[in-house]
């Protein structure tokens, strides 16, 4: 897909060059058609679907990633929020919390290959698990990927 974007921006960056460069003497303003500018509408109209898929994907990842940036930061503070407040009920004596427990808990429920412990082999899975998620029936997912990693930096 790369190879082939790279192919519509050279041929279409070649095609104005030609055009400005050309010793044709006739005026673009004079409202005749110039024989350049079909042949980039050519182009443009040739390559047109793989734009536009280019382009609507890209944005729907942008806009994947925003949100997900969002949701992140939401449930973040919910589970920040939740622990501070269980340390303030540990603390005046109210409750008394297991935390040990509470972590293995955690683990057994991330640990996708069962070896007692969270890794990048299980990160890498979940990674592959949001991808599969966000990309199914997408006509373009490299398209959605690099909308999605732009997403993420801003």
């Amino acid at each position: 897909f790369t190879s082939n974007f790279q192919t519509i921006i050279f041929c279409c960056i070649g095609k104005m060059a030609a055009g400005l460069f050309s010793s044709s003497s006739s005026n673009p303003n004079s409202g005749d058609p110039s024989n350049n500018n079909d042949d980039l509408n050519s182009i443009l109209s040739h390559y047109s679907p793989l734009i536009q898929q280019f382009s609507l994907s890209s944005v729907l990842g942008y806009c994947s990633a925003i949100s997900a940036k969002r949701i992140g930061k939401t449930l973040a503070f919910i589970g920040g929020l939740a622990f501070v407040s269980l340390q303030a009920l540990v603390h005046q004596g109210y409750i008394s919390v297991d935390w040990k427990r509470i972590e293995q808990s955690v683990k057994d429920v991330v640990d996708t290959d069962q070896d007692g412990e969270f890794t990048e082999k299980d990160v890498q899975r979940y990674w592959e698990r949001v991808k599969l998620f966000l990309t199914q029936n997408i006509p373009d997912a490299s398209g959605f990927g690099v909308g999605f990693m732009l997403g993420l930096k801003s």
